[in-house]
């Protein structure tokens, strides 16, 4: 139990605390996926571009390719005058070169011949008779792309960690990069409680609750670029449950468990945590409301993480949020370590807080750009469905006002 917390300390702190104690980040497995299978996973490591983009000098507009100094005076009324030599026709590398008074046609995308270094936009000429009227001059590189100008030959162009979304897709399939290398990190995660049962179960036994935990869980670690299996329920039990947790964490790299709210459960969880070889049991709970009761320990020499969560789906939810998915983006070493965007919006009403915890309150955002706290009990699910995101309340913040700006972090 090297390196024990023995009270509740600060989220930021709790975060930086388990990275140092566990050496984040970890060098860990690789996958090569191809590239229509690799949509939402996480990239293991830099990739480089092989080749330059673009490969040639290309236009970015309709319009006739013209060495620039030889429409340097051109206004609408005092014109310059080229002599229009060709067309350049899409998709074909040009044999033309543009001498003194010359212009081409070219299309938007069209390979710019020898000697043209600019582009004049269609709306700005008028032709007729062979001759090409420019009506505006254009500096050299103006609706241009340069050879290489976006990504040069061995440029990184994405780093490890990065998600491979809509975003990064393009620019995998623009430079031909067929395999994706993604990280192959196998997760776990498991409800417990002896009151939890499947979702399948109908009609529901008196006492018992559908397992919420666990799918939620999982969804959002999906959205957020990470796959995992579930595992199911867990039992109560002291030595059935120590048993269990032993054999899933010996069979992944990380071991997520939802519940413990109650005492027993949660001595149980922090016992079993407290074994892992060191530094075993590193957090033991978090100065946040929801999700005080949240658990964090690692094996270095293993490289084993095992977070247990708070029992309630609302805590539950929130820590998967705002602590689980940052500790995973330390481990494989990404660049950026928290989720969703961060912006400051007005609130629409007042909104009770304390001095002490940081806090976290569901919101959604109004057409107005205002945000509307969508206040609940921790044991709440349907908060989640309504919500565009959380408030965040700083530890030193009391009740904001109308009207106020507010922290606000948005799936």
């Amino acid at each position: 139990m090297s390196g024990f917390v023995n009270e509740v300390i600060p989220r930021v702190q709790a975060l930086q605390y388990v990275a140092e104690g566990l050496s984040f980040p970890w060098s860990t497995n690789t996958v090569d996926i191809p590239l229509n299978s690799a949509l939402g996973k996480r990239i293991s490591g830099d990739v480089e571009s092989a080749e330059q983009y673009p490969p040639f000098k290309r236009s970015l507009r309709d319009g006739f390719a013209v060495h620039s100094p030889d429409v340097v005076a051109a206004t609408s009324g005092t014109p310059t005058f080229l002599n229009k030599i060709g067309d350049i026709p899409m998709g074909v590398l040009p044999n033309t070169t543009i001498g003194p008074g010359e212009a081409v046609g070219i299309p938007t995308g069209g390979l710019l011949p020898q000697g043209a270094d600019a582009v004049v936009m269609l709306e700005h000429t008028t032709f007729t008779g062979g001759w090409v009227e420019v009506r505006e001059a254009v500096q050299s590189g103006e609706n241009v792309i340069f050879a290489g100008e976006e990504f040069s030959a061995g440029q990184k162009i994405l780093s490890r960690g990065d998600m491979v979304d809509f975003r990064t897709m393009s620019i995998l399939a623009t430079l031909g990069i067929k395999t994706v290398p993604c990280v192959n990190l196998k997760i776990k995660v498991a409800s417990t409680g002896d009151e939890i049962v499947p979702v399948e179960t109908s009609p529901l036994p008196p006492g018992n609750i559908r397992d919420v935990n666990g799918w939620s869980v999982k969804s959002l670690l999906s959205r957020y670029g990470f796959d995992s299996e579930y595992i199911g329920i867990l039992s109560d039990e002291g030595d059935l449950f120590e048993k269990r947790v032993n054999e899933e964490l010996a069979g992944c790299d990380v071991l997520i468990l939802s519940g413990g709210s109650s005492v027993g459960i949660r001595d149980h969880c922090s016992r079993v945590l407290a074994k892992i070889p060191s530094p075993g049991l590193l957090v033991r709970g978090i100065n946040i409301v929801p999700g005080k009761p949240t658990l964090i320990a690692g094996s270095l020499a293993e490289k084993k993480l095992a977070v247990s969560l708070p029992g309630h789906p609302l805590s539950c939810i929130t820590v998967t949020y705002f602590v689980l998915i940052p500790l995973l983006l330390s481990l494989i070493g990404a660049r950026e370590t928290e989720c969703g965007i961060k912006l400051e919006l007005p609130i629409s009403k007042d909104l009770a807080a304390r001095t002490g915890p940081e806090e976290f309150v569901p919101c959604r955002v109004t057409d107005n750009g205002e945000i509307t706290p969508i206040l609940a009990k921790s044991g709440y699910i349907s908060p989640l469905a309504l919500a565009d995101g959380f408030i965040r309340i700083p530890e030193d913040r009391e009740t904001i006002r109308a009207g106020e700006a507010v922290e606000v972090w948005l799936w």
